[in-house]
């Protein structure tokens, strides 16, 4: 799958988480977007579970996506540095994407990383 095909599909679902991972407008880990996304200690299951409340919109969307459900569960299992090249890999690639995508989904993705903890 190429780059921006797989950074919109994170754009589906968020993410944000998805997926976006990378849906941020500078480094990785110099934004709240990236760092969040970096840093969360979640599981998959408490950030779904994390996205059916606080952004069911996009938590319908990941549902239907089963390619997008296995790129956030492969994010998710990445080690921290691991998360943050990726996510730097992917703003380099699509720095347009990226800041349409921040824009639009940023605050539900902070939201959803931030909170999960608690699912």
């Amino acid at each position: 799958m190429t780059s921006t095909r797989w950074l919109r599909g994170i754009a589906a679902v968020g993410g944000l988480l998805a997926a976006g991972l990378g849906l941020s407008v500078g480094p990785a880990g110099a934004d709240p977007i990236s760092e969040a996304l970096a840093t969360t200690t979640c599981s998959y299951a408490q950030v779904t579970a994390a996205m059916n409340v606080q952004a069911p919109q996009l938590a319908a969307q990941l549902s239907l996506r089963p390619d997008m459900q296995a790129n956030l569960q492969s994010f998710l299992a990445l080690p921290v540095d691991q998360r943050r090249q990726r996510i730097a890999q992917e703003q380099a690639a699509n720095p347009q994407l990226q800041q349409m995508l921040a824009a639009a989904l940023g605050p539900q993705v902070t939201q959803v990383a931030n909170s999960c903890m608690s699912f």
